[in-house]
């Protein structure tokens, strides 16, 4: 469903950015008037239930979900659980069950599963609705809350087991595919035993609450190593998860003295589930935009701290309205300032380091823009930093084996990249990047060689047959047509391979083998230079002119460079048939680039046609 709202939009509009900004901004409106309208049916006052979407729609916490355009999955999921929370409320109150709001509830379930997996705790919050609208003790709720959501619980269930068996089929699990991984840097706690983890996960979980109630402190990255995972034994561990078992049980004890207070810490706890690390692994140990739903609950509660458990319906008092308008401007400030930092990679990867200095991740990121940016230095200091924290990056081994490329470091380079496939050791990069180091100190038998040590850790892997091609190619030309063969299967659409194809059977003097190769390229990819060039090169050679001089216009058609067009006009003094032609298009050619012949008519090629 996420990718269906992405492509939708993509066909009304295209590309433009501001209008997926406008997609995510109406998605977190709804959520916000939805969730005032279910807080409003769950029996809390207008001003209570209004308060919490107030704060809901201006928390900081919530920014990297809204601004962030990627955050999408966050907000969507959340307009199809809350439609859902409201039409099983309504059904709960009905003395029987109406069959469209029956089917519309599994449906928003079953929508609202397919945008994002956290969504499945929807049954469980719709438990935590009903059970606070009961009457009684503990024991008469819980009985109650079960008899009068049973037939949405069974619904839900169904659906819940249709969506795992999609799963299934199409990913080889239910939670994730067989061959996907969790990467330690991006969550420490995966690895760890399920009682460790979850003590871990409740050390975490207070942080999450800390960033709701108090978000001074924001950041979009929190892998390893920016905080220390905690041992088993660890006292502040094991008091993390008593303290998270009290909050639990305190909340659903009282939550007929305090009910604002207590479905608001239930309801996060519950919403946290599926992507707190609890119950099992997900891919990322914390990220804010995973507390847009659960935050919820806690907006509930700070209105009911700063409104009153139970603010009169027709008003509240001047001085804790004044301190509830406080609280929602000084919100309001921090998600403001706090959307600066999403403007640009840079801005946001640099206050990704100042929030989480001991992260390995930030130094990455940052490291990955300004190697973007053409800053090598400063990304090979970033790489290093990074691999200094945690020294199986072998992403920023790789990233700083490229640096010190580009910087002519060879020998450094290629000892970071072999430091990338000690830390990994089927890392296809690694094989690659450690192969164009050796071509560069001349060594074509060691890159030979690390390419051919990929391809049998990754034999599906285009880049390593390619270059293992090329090679091959230059040691020993007439035995590399295996390897073409095999590059030619895993990227028969790519043009740079069917032109490389084309290089290496020129080389073979299978010349029309060759041409046919690079229109294929041509075909494939209409503006590819190398293939316009190669056959201009190549019909030049033949004096094949009018070919060339076509090949040529192209190429001045896509760069417009004063060079392309001396080539061009060469080209046309020297073939009548194509001079006819070049006569014709020249004012069109003239019009597309200006500045290219304004810059030959200032410095003409002399006599001979040698270009200056």
């Amino acid at each position: 469903m996420l990718l269906t709202s992405y492509a939708v939009q993509w066909w009304v509009h295209g590309g433009r950015v501001v209008a997926f900004h406008a997609g995510n901004l109406l998605l977190h409106a709804a959520a916000t008037l939805l969730l005032a309208r279910l807080f409003r049916r769950a029996g809390f006052s207008t001003p209570l239930a209004g308060g919490a979407a107030l704060l809901f729609a201006v928390h900081p916490v919530h920014v990297e979900a809204v601004t962030s355009v990627v955050g999408r999955g966050e907000t969507l999921a959340a307009v199809f659980v809350l439609g859902y929370l409201l039409l099983t409320l309504r059904e709960a109150e009905r003395p029987r069950v109406s069959f469209w709001s029956y089917a519309a509830a599994l449906l928003c379930y079953f929508l609202g599963t397919l945008t994002k997996e956290s969504a499945a705790v929807a049954p469980a919050l719709a438990f935590l609705l009903i059970f606070q609208r009961e009457e009684g003790g503990p024991l008469r709720r819980l009985s109650g809350a079960f008899r009068r959501g049973l037939p949405l619980y069974a619904g839900s269930a169904a659906v819940l087991a249709g969506v795992f068996a999609i799963r299934s089929a199409i990913l080889g699990g239910t939670l994730k595919g067989r061959s996907a991984g969790i990467f330690e840097l991006e969550n420490p706690l995966a690895p760890m035993a399920p009682l460790e983890r979850a003590m871990n996960a409740s050390a975490i979980l207070f942080r999450s609450l800390g960033r709701i109630v108090f978000p001074a402190l924001l950041s979009s990255d929190e892998s390893a190593w920016s905080f220390a995972p905690l041992t088993a034994g660890s006292p502040l561990a094991l008091a993390a998860a008593l303290l998270l078992l009290f909050l639990a049980a305190a909340a659903a004890v009282r939550i007929q003295h305090a009910p604002a207070t207590s479905l608001g810490i239930l309801f996060f706890l519950a919403a946290m589930l599926p992507a707190g690390n609890l119950v099992f692994p997900i891919g990322t140990v914390f990220a804010e935009r995973l507390l847009y739903l659960s935050s919820a609950g806690i907006c509930l509660l700070l209105a009911a701290w700063v409104l009153g458990p139970a603010p009169a319906p027709d008003g509240v008092s001047r001085a804790r309205l004044f301190l509830f308008a406080l609280v929602a401007l000084l919100f309001s400030a921090r998600t403001v300032a706090r959307n600066t930092v999403w403007e640009s990679d840079t801005a946001l990867f640099s206050n990704s380091l100042r929030a989480a200095p001991g992260s390995a991740k930030a130094d990455y990121n940052l490291a990955y823009t300004a190697a973007e940016n053409g800053d090598s230095r400063r990304a090979l200091s970033l790489y290093t930093r990074a691999t200094e924290i945690y020294p199986r990056y072998f992403d920023a081994w790789a990233g700083k084996g490229r640096m010190e490329k580009e910087l002519g470091r060879l020998e450094q380079a290629e000892r970071s990249y072999r430091q990338s496939l000690a830390a990994r050791p089927a890392y296809e990069n690694g094989f690659f990047g450690l192969g164009v180091v050796r071509e560069a100190r001349g060594n074509w038998r060691g890159a030979e060689e690390a390419y051919a040590a990929g391809l049998k850790k990754a034999p599906r892997s285009l880049p390593l047959a390619y270059r293992l091609a090329l090679a091959h190619s230059r040691l020993d030309p007439a035995a590399a047509e295996k390897d073409w063969r095999r590059a030619l299967t895993l990227g028969a659409s790519a043009a740079a391979v069917r032109l490389g194809y084309a290089d290496w059977l020129l080389t073979r003097g299978r010349r029309a083998e060759a041409r046919r190769e690079a229109r294929e390229a041509l075909r494939r990819s209409p503006a590819y230079l190398p293939a316009l060039r190669f056959l201009a090169e190549r019909s030049a050679e033949e004096d094949l002119r009018l070919a060339e001089g076509l090949a040529r216009e192209k190429i001045f058609r896509i760069t417009r460079s004063r060079e392309d067009l001396q080539a061009l006009q060469r080209t046309a003094r020297k073939s009548p048939a194509y001079a006819e032609r070049y006569r014709s298009v020249r004012p069109d050619l003239r019009r597309l680039a200006p500045w290219a012949f304004r810059a030959l008519e200032a410095r003409p090629e002399p006599r001979g046609g040698t270009p200056t």
